[in-house]
Order: structure tokens, then sequence, then C-alpha cells
């Protein structure tokens, strides 16, 4: 007897070995390149938007040392 619905049954055909390893690849490397794109975007909002900055100087050595030396200095 049937209930009036037909179930398909269908199979999904197995990646090849190389597209595999390309997708597993893919997703290893997405999630540390969303990371750095995050942090440089929230680096560059902070320093050029609430801080009032150059946008050509928030990756340099120079500025992030004089942040330092300002957070951690003697009183």
């Amino acid at each position: 007897m049937s209930n009036g619905k037909q179930t398909k049954t269908t199979k999904k055909r197995p990646l090849p070995k190389g597209w595999r390893i390309a997708l597993r690849i893919c997703r290893s490397l997405i999630f540390p390149l969303l990371l750095i794109i995050g942090l440089y975007a929230g680096l560059r909002i902070g320093y050029v938007r609430f801080g009032g900055g150059d946008p050509t100087d928030v990756l340099q050595w120079e500025t992030w040392k004089h942040m330092l030396d300002l957070v951690f200095a003697e009183n």
C-alpha cells in the first residue's frame, strides 16, 4: 500500500579526492582570514574614526609603540 507520496532516493556522488582536499584547505583558511580582516577593520575604524588619526598610520610600528608607551608610562 502507498500513502500517495512517493519517496525518491538520490545518492550523492562523492567528490573527487582533489576537490575534497581543496575544500578542506579553503575551510581551514577562511576562519583565520576573516579574523585578520576583522582585526584590520577594527584597528582602522578605532584609529581613524574614533581616534582621529591618519589612515596610513594604522599599520606603522611607530604609532603603536607610541600608544603602548602612553598606556604603560610611569606616572
